[in-house]
Formats: C-alpha cells, sequence, structure tokens
C-alpha cells in the first residue's frame, strides 16, 4: 500500500506520463502505466520502459501517451521522446506552470529561447512596466518631472514586443517576444 501511495503522490507532483498499450486498447483492454519522468535520466532508458508497457500483452508493440500530470498535454499522443525529456528537464529547472505558459504561446521547437524570452511572475504586466521603466530610466528623469511619466503609455508600447500569459496560482508570467 505504501508504495501505491508514492506512486499516486509522484503522478500529483512529478512529471508523469500515461503510457497505453494501443494494440490492447483497439482489443478492448486497458493496459498501461504511469511513468515518472524525473527516474529517468536517458532518452533510451524511457524508450526502453515505453517498449516493454507496449509489448507486454502480445497485442503489438505499438503505444501511445494517452495522458499528461504536470507536463503540458500539447505534446500529443505521439511526441518525439527527446522532446518530452526536454520538456521534463525544463519543468525541473523552472515549474510546470511557467513551461506551460510558454508553450501556449510557442511551439516546443523554441523551448531553447525560454531563458531569453521568460521575465518572471508579476502581479500585473502593470506592475513589469513600471519595474521596467523605473529601472531602466527613472535615473534620467528629472525628479520635479518625475509626476508626470505617463506610466500607461508605457506599458501600452511595451505590449508589443511582450506578452502575458495568466499564472493559475495568480497574477501573470510576463514573456519578452522574439
Amino acid at each position: 500500500m505504501e508504495t501505491l501511495e508514492k506512486d499516486i503522490a509522484s503522478i500529483w507532483s512529478n512529471p508523469c506520463i500515461y503510457v497505453a498499450d494501443l494494440g490492447a486498447y483497439n482489443a478492448g483492454k486497458l493496459i498501461g502505466k504511469w511513468l515518472d519522468l524525473t527516474t529517468f535520466e536517458e532518452v533510451g532508458d524511457l524508450q526502453n520502459e515505453i517498449d516493454k508497457i507496449a509489448c507486454s500483452s502480445g497485442y503489438g508493440d505499438e503505444w501511445a501517451i494517452h495522458d499528461y500530470s504536470n507536463m503540458p498535454s500539447s505534446l500529443g499522443e505521439y511526441p518525439d521522446l527527446n522532446v518530452v525529456m526536454e520538456v521534463k528537464e525544463a519543468i525541473e529547472v523552472n515549474s510546470f506552470n511557467t513551461i506551460d505558459a510558454f508553450l501556449s504561446f510557442n511551439d516546443v521547437s523554441c523551448l531553447s529561447e525560454f531563458d531569453e524570452a521568460y521575465c518572471g511572475e508579476w502581479s500585473s504586466f502593470r506592475e513589469y512596466s513600471d519595474n521596467m521603466f523605473d529601472e531602466l530610466y527613472l535615473h534620467d528623469v528629472p525628479e520635479h518631472i518625475q509626476n508626470y511619466i505617463d506610466y500607461e503609455s508605457f506599458m501600452h508600447d511595451l505590449k508589443y514586443d511582450y506578452y502575458e500569459v495568466d499564472n493559475p496560482a495568480g497574477g501573470v508570467f510576463v514573456f519578452r517576444s522574439y
């Protein structure tokens, strides 16, 4: 029972995929397994485990990913396993919500651009733009003129080069367009 509880806990907290045996599925049998991606270092190891699942029932060797947990479902049923591992590693470094937000506007092939595009978590885009103006330009504005800065217009112009994605935990993720 302890192993089952551990497996369920990892599905809810770690990047996981549910791999189904397609031959069995087409024969009306549900055979598959949740795989905790954090337990795999190499793509070959993941492929070997998937092959075991696909060949275990005697219905053939085809497989598909039928569900994701803490992984973007936009990867589809038949993703390149190298991409699956790349996304898993990005999630381990950043977070699922951050990577999922990035991939909601970008193709997975752009994942290498994440570090350059990501501008952080903010309570709003306005907070980000105000902070950016203050960090970059406020020191050049004479103090007696600072009350006349049009932060709203600056934010409006900034939105042409940036985008925001709602953070499920509150606030927004801000990304630079490239």
